[in-house]
């Protein structure tokens, strides 16, 4: 009789501790959904004092490590969770975006590979193609990510991320006009989303249509004001129509927001080359090289150096 009543009793702190725990895991969920990750992070230790061994805990506080920028913990608590669940997509799913940020790709592609031969979740396995196809374009692997992308697509058509990014890479892939198809789609889905504008005016300017770019960096910039980089590419298209006045006082405020950018000061000195200052343009190229555009970019502002400037 007394055995029972010590197995009973060991059956009840089990059961408690259990349910403390969970109800530690619902707070610290609760804390990272309002953006309040120490917090988060605080709550997911004391349940790691309750249970070293619990995946979601792992889980979980890898993820808000990661949006506290503490990488190395953030690599140690995936990992961990990847040992004590190793058919678990979601850890190998979390530790590929950890890859990706910090541009360890082939690491990324192949932990996303790993995390799609195991999901089956159609909401996962389409974080998963959507971020091995990052993976594959930050390396240039162009058609690979279109491919990642399309399957991406094919389990969510109103993932805006998604039709964004097939917009992009078939951009990369001389393919503009399908380009802007898929852009205009993702605007059609959230209008207030300021990347499908910023990427169909790029796409517009490629193709020398500075007036249709126009017409959708002014809508991005409604959206987000002072966006340095859509200022500059305003700018530049305000360059080709020549209204110069205009085209040097966005890049002039683009300069301004983000003084590193070798584009910009490439930029003003086209401005300068039309409007006949031949040395404010010469020290903006200059200045842009000093900024590394050429290995950037490529070699338009020596090019423009070597013919306009001694």
């Amino acid at each position: 009789m007394r055995n029972i009543f010590v197995i009973l009793l060991l059956f009840i702190a089990f059961s408690a501790k259990t349910q403390t725990v969970s109800e530690l895991l619902k707070k610290a969920g609760e804390y990272y959904s309002e953006k309040k990750f120490k917090e988060s992070l605080e709550t997911y230790n004391k349940a790691w004092q309750k249970d070293s061994l619990n995946y979601d805990i792992y889980t979980g506080r890898g993820t808000a490590y990661y949006e506290l920028k503490e990488f190395e913990n953030s690599f140690k608590d995936f990992t961990k969770a990847i040992s004590i669940q190793p058919d678990s997509a979601a850890a190998y799913h979390y530790r590929a975006i950890l890859f990706y940020t910090l541009m360890y790709t082939e690491e990324a592609i192949l932990d996303n590979t790993k995390a799609i031969e195991r999901a089956t979740d159609e909401k996962l396995l389409t974080g998963c193609f959507l971020n091995r196809g990052n993976a594959k374009q930050q390396k240039r692997d162009f058609q690979g990510a279109f491919e990642d992308f399309s399957r991406a697509f094919s389990y969510d058509t109103t993932s805006i991320a998604v039709i964004n990014n097939i917009g992009i890479v078939l951009d990369e892939l001389g393919r503009r006009e399908e380009a802007i198809i898929y852009l205009k789609k993702a605007i059609k889905l959230d209008s207030t989303f300021v990347g499908p504008y910023v990427n169909i005016g790029f796409q517009y300017t490629l193709m020398g249509k500075y007036k249709e770019s126009l017409e959708y960096f002014d809508k991005a910039l409604q959206l987000e004001k002072d966006e340095p980089l859509t200022l500059n590419n305003r700018g530049f298209a305000k360059y080709n129509l020549k209204d110069y006045d205009g085209a040097l006082a966005d890049i002039n405020k683009s300069i301004s927001l983000y003084p590193d950018n070798s584009y910009a000061f490439k930029n003003r000195a086209l401005v300068y080359l039309a409007t006949l200052k031949k040395e404010e343009a010469c020290k903006d190229l200059n200045k842009a090289r000093e900024l590394q555009f050429e290995k950037m970019y490529g070699s338009e502002v020596n090019e423009l150096l070597k013919t306009n400037c001694r």
